[in-house]
C-alpha cells in the first residue's frame, strides 16, 4: 500500500529543494544568502499534497486500533474504501479505491490536525439516545432477606335477629417464607351444616412462586386458569400457570411505538390522551419511542421534534391497545390437573372426576395474538384455537373456534365465538356473538353447570363533555332443555339504558331503564343521586320501580372509616313494600377494625357486630394489625425504641421497645428503600447503616435490618503487660462489632458501653494477642474511670505459624528477644 507523505515531510523536502538548487547557482549567490529560492521556484511549483497520509479513527467517541489511509485530492478529503469497510462506515458494497468523506452517510465527520485524527459521528438507528423506552422498568437492586411468618386473617360475626343468636368466622392461615407459602382456609358457623359439621375446609394449597420466569406452581385446591372462552371449575391437584404479576419490569401488552428520522441535534415531545412528556435531544438518523403510556381502545400518539432554530413539526400514528393482546413474541399458559371440587363452602372434602386442561397464548406481534386450549375428563374432550387482531388503529377483532367430543354418546359439537369492539374517549361499541350446536358440551357441563346458552350482544355507549355518559345494550340468550336445570327459561331478551350526568361538581345522577322479555314481559327502572362532601362524608338518594314490585325509595349518608379519620358511620331509610331503617358505626385502628350495626325490617329487630383483622407471628414477635393483604417489611433497629423510618423518603413509624417496626402495604416484587431520620435519632443511639434496599416477595414478610445501636460513652484508661500506658494514637479494636478504638492522651480510649462489644483487643509485633475485658467496665461508677490491663493470649493459629517459621536465633537470644 502506497503511504503519502504528511505535511510536515511535504515541508521539509521543499526546503531540501531549496537549498540544492541554491547550491547550484553562482558562488557569489551563495555567499550572500545560503537559504534564497533559486530563480522561478515557488511553493505552487512543488507538487500538490498528497496527506495526512495514516491517521487514528474515532467514531461516536470509540477510537479504533486499526489506522485508515487519508488523503487529499482536488480539495476533498479522502478515505481508502477497505479502511472505511474495516472501520464500519456505511460505504457501498462495491466501492473501491478512494471514497470522498463527504460521500458517507454519516452525521458529521472532523479532522484533527494536530492529533491526526479523524472524528466520525454515526447516523443513529433507533440505537443509543434515539432509543427511548416509557416503560421505564423498576430497579432491581434490593436484597431479599425473608423472615418465616405465620399470617392469620380472621372476619368474626356475630348477629341476632329474630330473638335467635348465631356466630360465624373465617379464617384464612398462611405460613410463608420467600417464595414459599402454604395456605389453608376455613370457615365456623354456629348452625351446624346438614351433615352437623360446624368447621367447613375451603382452600389447602401450598404455592411455590418464580418470579424471574414469571411462574407459580400449585399444590391442592384452586381454581382452574385458561382461555378467556374456558369456563373455570374448582380442581384438587396441581396447576402451573404464568403470572406476570410476578415481573413488575415487564411489558405485557403492545403499547405505541413510533419511529422517525432527524437530519440534525432535536428536541422531542410525545403527546398521548392530554399529557405531554418531554424526552429530551435526539443524534441525527432514525429514533425510536417505544412503550407510550396509553388507555385501552383508539388513540393517536403525536411526536413533536424541534430543530436548532427552534422549529416544530408534528408527526402523528394512530394506534389501539387491547388487554386481550400480548406483547410480540411474550407468552402466557397454564397447565391444570385434578379432582373436581363439589358442594365446595357446604363440604370440607368432597372431591369428584378426574380433569385437565391446557392453554397457551402468544403474542405474534404487536396487532395479532393467537391462543390454543384444550380441555380433558374422563368421557370428553374439548379444543379449541382463539385469534385476537387489532385492525389498525380503529377496532379489535376477536374469533374463536372450540370442538367437543363426548365418548359415551359418540356426538361432535361445535362452538364458534365472534366478537368486534371500539372503545375510544366519545364513542364506544361492541358486538358480540356465541353459538354453540345442539351436541356441543365442555368440561364444565359435564362435571354439573348448565349447557353454554347461544348469546348475542350489542352495546353502545357515548361520552358527551366528559361530564355525561350514555350506554345502550340489547342481548339474547337462548337456552337448550337441560334436565338438570328444568326453571332456565329458554329465550330471554333484553335491553337497558343507562345515563350518567355530572350535575355539579360533588353532585352526579344515575338512572336506568331496562325491559326484559322471557317467559313473561317485564320492565325496571332506578333513578338516584350521590353527593360527596369531602373528608369522608358522602350521600345518595334512590327511587325504583318495577314489574312486580311496587315503587320505593331510599336515602343514606356515610363516613367512611380511614387511617386519617378512624371513625366511620352509616344510615340509612328505605320505604315502599318494605321499610328499613339502620344505622351502623366502624372504627378502624392499626391493630383491627370493629363494625357495629342496628336495623328494623318491617317492625323486627336485628343486630351485627363484627370484627376484622390479621395477626403476624414473625421475627419472635406477635403483630396485630388491621387487614390489609399484601406483602410487609420487618425494620429491626437493633434494640433500639423511638428509632424514626423513612420509606421512600416517607415517614413510615417509629421502632418500638425492643427495636421493631412492622410496616404494611409493601408493594411485592419491587425494591423499596428503607433509611433512618437522622433529624429524629434519639440521643443515646449511634447509627453505623442507615439504610438498606429490599425486596419482598408476595404475601411475605422481610426483614430490613438497620444497624443501629444504643450509645453511652465511657473513658476507660488501658495499660499495656507491663502496667503502663498504651502510646498515643495506637489502634485497638473492639469485639465483636469490630469497631476501631484509637488511645489518646493518659492511655484514654471512648469506649461505648451499650454497643454490645465485650472485649478490646490489639496485635502484638510477635503477632500474639493483647485482650482488654471490656465486661469490668459496668461494675466501675459512672464517675469513675475503668482501667483495662491487657492480658496476652496465645491463639493457635499464632502457635502453628510460630512452627512453620521455625525458631529465629539472633546472638544467642530468640527473635522476639532480639526484638524487643
Amino acid at each position: 500500500m502506497r503511504r503519502s507523505r504528511p505535511p510536515a515531510a511535504e515541508r521539509l523536502l521543499a526546503l531540501a529543494a531549496s537549498f540544492v538548487a541554491a547550491l547550484g547557482g553562482t558562488t557569489a549567490h551563495a555567499q550572500t544568502d545560503p537559504f534564497a529560492l533559486p530563480t522561478g521556484l515557488t511553493a505552487k511549483s512543488l507538487p500538490a499534497q498528497q496527506g495526512p497520509g495514516l491517521s487514528e479513527i474515532a467514531i461516536d467517541g470509540d477510537v479504533r486500533a486499526r489506522m485508515v489511509d487519508l488523503a487529499w485530492e482536488q480539495g476533498a478529503l479522502t478515505i481508502l474504501a477497505a479502511d472505511a469497510r474495516a472501520a464500519g462506515l456505511p460505504i457501498e458494497k462495491e466501492a473501491i479505491g478512494r471514497i470522498a468523506l463527504d460521500s458517507l452517510r454519516v452525521a458529521k465527520w472532523s479532522f484533527d490536525s494536530l492529533r491526526q485524527r479523524l472524528e466520525i459521528q454515526l447516523m443513529r438507528k433507533s440505537d443509543r439516545g434515539n432509543l427511548i423506552d416509557m416503560s421505564r422498568a423498576p430497579r432491581s437492586d434490593g436484597d431479599s432477606v425473608p423472615l418465616t411468618a405465620l399470617r392469620v386473617d380472621y372476619d368474626l360475626t356475630s348477629t341476632v335477629a329474630q330473638g335467635r343468636t348465631t356466630f360465624g368466622g373465617f379464617f384464612d392461615t398462611t405460613l410463608v417464607r420467600g417464595n414459599v407459602a402454604a395456605t389453608s382456609a376455613f370457615q365456623y358457623t354456629s348452625r351446624a351444616q346438614d351433615d352437623g359439621s360446624r368447621f367447613v375446609r375451603l382452600d389447602s394449597q401450598v404455592q411455590l412462586l418464580f418470579p424471574k420466569a414469571g411462574l407459580v406452581a400449585t399444590g391442592g385446591d384452586f381454581i382452574s386458569a385458561g382461555g378467556q372462552s374456558q369456563r373455570a371449575v374448582r380442581l384438587g391437584g396441581i396447576q402451573l400457570a404464568s403470572d406476570y404479576s410476578l415481573r413488575p419490569d415487564l411489558v405485557t401488552v403492545p403499547l405505541p411505538a413510533f419511529t422517525g428520522q432527524v437530519a440534525v441535534p432535536t428536541g422531542v415531545d410525545v403527546i398521548t390522551g392530554d399529557q405531554r412528556y418531554s424526552l429530551g435531544e435526539l443524534q441525527p438518523g432514525e429514533f425510536t419511542v417505544r412503550n407510550v403510556p396509553s388507555t385501552a381502545g383508539r388513540g393517536e400518539v403525536s411526536v413533536i421534534v424541534r430543530d436548532a432554530l427552534g422549529r416544530e413539526a408534528i408527526q402523528n400514528a394512530k394506534f389501539y391497545m387491547s388487554r386481550s393482546l400480548l406483547a410480540p413474541r411474550l407468552r402466557e399458559f397454564a397447565i391444570n390437573a385434578g379432582f373436581v371440587r363439589r358442594r365446595y363452602g357446604v363440604r370440607s372434602n368432597d372431591y369428584g372426576p378426574l380433569a385437565a386442561n391446557v392453554y397457551y397464548r402468544r403474542g405474534l406481534s404487536s396487532r395479532l395474538t393467537i391462543e390454543g386450549t384444550s380441555e380433558w375428563t374422563p368421557g370428553l374432550i374439548n379444543m379449541g384455537a382463539r385469534g385476537d387482531l387489532a385492525l389498525g388503529g380503529i377496532a379489535l377483532l376477536t374469533v374463536e373456534g372450540r370442538a367437543s367430543s363426548e365418548h359415551a354418546t359418540g356426538k361432535s359439537g361445535l362452538l364458534t365465538h365472534f366478537a368486534l369492539e371500539s372503545i375510544g374517549r366519545t364513542l364506544s361499541a361492541r358486538i358480540a356473538a356465541t353459538i354453540p350446536t345442539a351436541d356441543y358440551r365442555d368440561v364444565a357441563t359435564k362435571l354439573g353447570d348448565p349447557l353454554p346458552p347461544r348469546e348475542f350482544l350489542g352495546q353502545i355507549s357515548y361520552n358527551i363533555r366528559d361530564a355525561m355518559q350514555v350506554q345502550l345494550t340489547a342481548g339474547r340468550q337462548e337456552r337448550r332443555f337441560d334436565s338438570r336445570y328444568p326453571s332456565f327459561e329458554p329465550r330471554v331478551t333484553y335491553a337497558n339504558a343507562n345515563f350518567r350526568a355530572r350535575v355539579d361538581r360533588k353532585i352526579d345522577f344515575f338512572s336506568s331503564f331496562g325491559l326484559r322479555q322471557g317467559t313473561v314481559r317485564s320492565y325496571s327502572a332506578w333513578a338516584g343521586l350521590s353527593f360527596q362532601f369531602g373528608g369522608g362524608r358522602s350521600a345518595q338518594a334512590s327511587a325504583s320501580a318495577g314489574t312486580g314490585a311496587p315503587t320505593s325509595a331510599s336515602a343514606g349518608f356515610y363516613r367512611h372509616a380511614t387511617e386519617d379519620h378512624p371513625i366511620g358511620y352509616a344510615f340509612e331509610g328505605q320505604a315502599g313494600a318494605a321499610s328499613r331503617l339502620s344505622a351502623g358505626t366502624t372504627y378502624r385502628s392499626r391493630y383491627g377494625r370493629l363494625e357495629g350495626q342496628v336495623e328494623q325490617v318491617n317492625g323486627g329487630f336485628g343486630a351485627r357486630v363484627n370484627a376484622r383483622g390479621t395477626l403476624l407471628v414473625t421475627g419472635g414477635t406477635v403483630f396485630a394489625r388491621n387487614q390489609t393483604g399484601g406483602s410487609y417489611a420487618l425494620v429491626r433497629t437493633g434494640s433500639v425504641a423511638g428509632v424514626t423510618v423513612m420509606r421512600e423518603n416517607r415517614d413510615a413509624g417509629k421502632t418500638s421497645r425492643k427495636g421493631l417496626l412492622l410496616v404494611e402495604n409493601i408493594t411485592p416484587q419491587v425494591p423499596l428503600t428503607f433509611d433512618i431520620d437522622p433529624e429524629k435519632l434519639p440521643i443515646n443511639a449511634l447509627a453505623r447503616q442507615t439504610q438498606r434496599r429490599v425486596l419482598v416477595q408476595r404475601r411475605a414478610v422481610g426483614l430490613v435490618a438497620l444497624d443501629v445501636i444504643r450509645f453511652a460513652p465511657r473513658a476507660v484508661r488501658v495499660t499495656g503487660p507491663d502496667g503502663a500506658n498504651l502510646p498515643v494514637g495506637t489502634t485497638l479494636v473492639a469485639r465483636p462489632s469490630g469497631e476501631m478504638l484509637v488511645v489518646g492522651f493518659d492511655g484514654l480510649v471512648d469506649f461505648n458501653a451499650e454497643g454490645g462489644d465485650h472485649a478490646i483487643e490489639r496485635t502484638l509485633d510477635n503477632g500474639a494477642i493483647c485482650v482488654f475485658d471490656a465486661l469490668s467496665i459496668a461494675a466501675v461508677p459512672a464517675a469513675g474511670t475503668p482501667v483495662l490491663a491487657c492480658r496476652v493470649e496465645i491463639r493457635p493459629a499464632f502457635v502453628e505459624n510460630a512452627k512453620a517459621r521455625g525458631p529465629r536465633v539472633r546472638s544467642g537470644r530468640p527473635a522476639s528477644a532480639s526484638r524487643r
